[in-house]
């Protein structure tokens, strides 16, 4: 039965490593998308609004991926937890060991 428990603590382990990652993705989206970006920081570069544009809309993506990023992992993390507690009611219901 030792060689079940350890499969018991790797999906734990797993679900435990995607909850940290996704609570570590969590601080980063706090910080997206900054705030609008100041075409006069590119001093008298031609066309500097659009690039400031741009720089708006790549933070807005980065933001839109870590939030995609943080709920997949979240998923994962749940999806690990469920496969441990129906293994655990299988085994319940087969007589094995829990």
């Amino acid at each position: 039965m030792a060689a079940l428990d350890l499969h018991f603590q790797a999906l734990e382990d797993c679900a435990s490593a995607a909850r940290r990652v996704a609570s570590e993705l969590a601080e980063l989206v706090s910080a997206y998308p900054a705030k609008s970006t100041d075409a006069s920081i590119f001093g008298s570069l031609s066309g500097s609004s659009g690039l400031a544009d741009v720089v708006d809309q790549a933070e807005n993506m980065v933001d839109g991926e870590l939030g995609h990023a943080r709920s997949k992992l979240q998923g994962v993390e749940r999806a690990l937890d469920k496969v441990r507690e129906n293994v655990r009611t299988a085994n319940t219901a087969s007589g094995a060991a829990a």
